[in-house]
């Protein structure tokens, strides 16, 4: 592949093809479940991240909504992130934006119902020994 000098290829492979995020709003889905999203700063060659105005999202799917909790300035080590990819700001997929504190207390229920249901005692006397 010929390339002139001073520009840049279609196609950069690695961490250089971050270049096309830089200054855009996109969302990190991390190894440990977490979804962060904000607006890509800088990046090196181990796809380390740094991220300003970002937000980490928590979703309820079982009602369609999220919350994003302020958290400023991140940095994200490149071998934890599994997908990034470049968002719209309004959140989208027919989801209704809500507070922290609304979608915990939807999760908490969440989770108290799921908890209920597994400590039902079922009694089966008519099963055979």
């Amino acid at each position: 592949m010929n390339v002139p000098f001073g520009t840049v290829p279609g196609f950069l492979p690695g961490a250089a093809s971050l270049v096309e995020q830089l200054d855009k709003r996109v969302l990190l889905v991390l190894r440990d479940g977490r979804h962060i999203t904000g607006v890509v700063r800088s990046f090196d060659q181990f796809s380390n991240v740094v991220l300003e105005d970002a937000k980490e999202r928590k979703f309820a799917f079982s009602v369609k909504k999220y919350a994003d909790k302020h958290v400023g300035i991140y940095v994200v080590r490149g071998d934890s992130v599994i997908v990034l990819g470049e968002i719209e700001d309004d959140g989208g997929a027919g989801m209704t934006k809500v507070t922290v504190e609304e979608l915990d207390d939807v999760l908490e229920n969440e989770v108290d119902e799921e908890e209920e249901e597994r400590l039902k005692v079922v009694w089966e006397f008519d099963q055979d020994l």
